[in-house]
């Protein structure tokens, strides 16, 4: 009997989490992105290109600052970078030593994990919200994209239990196409200075302008 009341009350103890629904948990994420202003951490990236059934695996570093803000600085396999600045798009890879520069559009720019966070809106409008299906995990989230999905099918974020971060997300293109990128080492509001984004063309690389 008395391990059948400690268990009840165990389940009582745990029901708010586990009752949590999606729109709580987005209030959650919203209320911590509010408070971000910028981070740094490192990143694996895992992609899976359907058509060709392939796999890749790849790390580096990410720091962010709103608004508008984001530099992925890709080390393995490869060196490449992906920065984002005032609405620019720039990606290198030095490999190729190739650069292109594009604009990003407000649109999709809310509708990746890390642009939304380098951004200045709000979750649900652009989301529809929903506790994945079948899913196991307490503080997982999936966001179907709303009106034009922009090449984005789904996105699915684990949360940190305590601070409801972002720690992973994976996201599934319309192409079935599936990139997963897992955070560590998240740093959050210790200071980045706008001249971390700068990037200039090495001499001798070819530019592609879109």
């Amino acid at each position: 009997m008395k391990k059948i009341i400690l268990a009840l009350i165990l389940l009582l103890i745990s029901s708010p989490a586990l009752a949590m629904t999606a729109n709580e948990l987005a209030g959650k994420l919203q209320a911590s992105y509010d408070k971000t202003h910028t981070l740094r951490a490192d990143f694996t990236q895992v992609s899976v290109v359907k058509a060709m059934n392939l796999q890749k695996t790849a790390s580096g570093t990410l720091i962010i600052k709103k608004p508008g803000m984001l530099r992925y600085t890709y080390t393995k396999p490869e060196n490449e970078e992906v920065i984002l600045k005032g609405g620019n798009l720039i990606m290198y890879v030095k490999s190729t030593n190739q650069v292109v520069e594009k604009k990003l559009s407000r649109a999709l720019m809310d509708k990746t994990p890390t642009t939304f966070l380098a951004g200045t809106g709000k979750i649900t409008d652009s989301f529809d919200v929903r506790i994945p299906a079948g899913s196991k995990a307490r503080y997982d989230l999936e966001l179907i994209p709303k009106g034009n999905k922009t090449g984005v099918e789904k996105i699915t974020l684990s949360l940190d239990p305590k601070t409801f971060d972002i720690r992973k997300f994976t996201f599934v293109e319309t192409s079935g196409n599936v990139n997963t990128i897992e955070l560590s080492h998240v740093r959050i509001n210790k200071g980045v200075k706008d001249s971390a984004f700068d990037f200039k063309i090495p001499k001798g690389a070819s530019l592609i302008s879109e």
